[in-house]
């Protein structure tokens, strides 16, 4: 059941991840266009992206992590087995979630930054 739960959030969360880096590449796609025009490359684009995303992550996750640290000990206090809390596993989740973050941030600005810049700037 933890295990199901857990999937479930982790893909809920994902989905709103998605959600909010489609919503900010439409929102912003009158200046992926003008940046293409003033001679910006895809990769110049994905990297400035990409970068804005990481930041976020790393500040979420350097917020999340102690927090969830904090919280989990005091939950495992109330057990009489006693299991401990590597610090690894949380550099996985991180690097875990920093990459598909990535990933999807990088194919969906990628379609948006191949797109014909004169399509996204008549769009008024």
């Amino acid at each position: 059941m933890i295990s199901l739960f857990s999937l479930m959030a982790i893909f809920i969360s994902l989905v709103g991840v998605f959600g909010l880096i489609l919503f900010e590449t439409e929102y912003r796609k009158k200046e992926i266009g003008i940046r293409k025009v003033m001679g910006a490359g895809v990769e110049d684009i994905l990297i400035m992206f990409n970068k804005t995303y990481f930041h976020i992550v790393t500040l979420c996750f350097l917020i999340g992590a102690p927090i969830a640290w904090y919280s989990v000990a005091k939950w495992l206090e109330n057990f009489a087995a006693k299991t401990p809390m590597y610090l690894w596993v949380f550099g996985i989740a991180f690097i875990t979630v920093a990459f598909i973050v990535m990933i999807t941030v990088t194919l969906q600005n990628w379609r948006a930054a191949t797109e014909n810049p004169v399509n996204s700037i008549k769009s008024e």
